[in-house]
């Protein structure tokens, strides 16, 4: 496994999520809603390179107190702004939620896809 690029200043507990300094600056992310940009921080905590990031509406209701139509709409702008994308359909008879892949990060050895940089907002 590689070393990370980066070294962190002291002991963080828990660790630390990084975001592209690109990402935040981009027209896509300062158009993003407050409980959007919470919801992609949130699926961060879970990402690996090496797997999907199972994270359904359920878990987002839970987390963001919020009503089902609402989570909805937050995975939904955040697949429209091209921060996410998803893997795997969810499976309701054998209990299992969505799976997603962070754009801005490495997914099963590829590089990031960024689709975020060709967002454009609409007139």
């Amino acid at each position: 496994m590689a070393k990370p690029k980066f070294k962190v200043q002291g002991k963080v507990p828990g660790g630390v999520i990084v975001q592209p300094l690109a990402m935040l600056d981009s027209l896509a992310y300062q158009h993003l809603s407050a409980k959007s940009v919470k919801l992609m921080s949130l699926m961060q905590r879970h990402w690996r390179q090496d797997k999907p990031i199972d994270y359904g509406i359920t878990q987002a209701t839970r987390s963001l107190k919020c009503s089902r139509d609402t989570a909805s709409k937050l995975f939904k702008e955040l697949m429209e702004y091209g921060f996410i994308a998803i893997v795997d359909e969810a499976d309701f008879y054998a209990n299992k939620a969505r799976s997603w892949r962070l754009t801005f990060r490495p997914f099963l050895n590829q590089e990031p896809t960024n689709e975020w940089k060709n967002w454009t907002p609409e007139n």
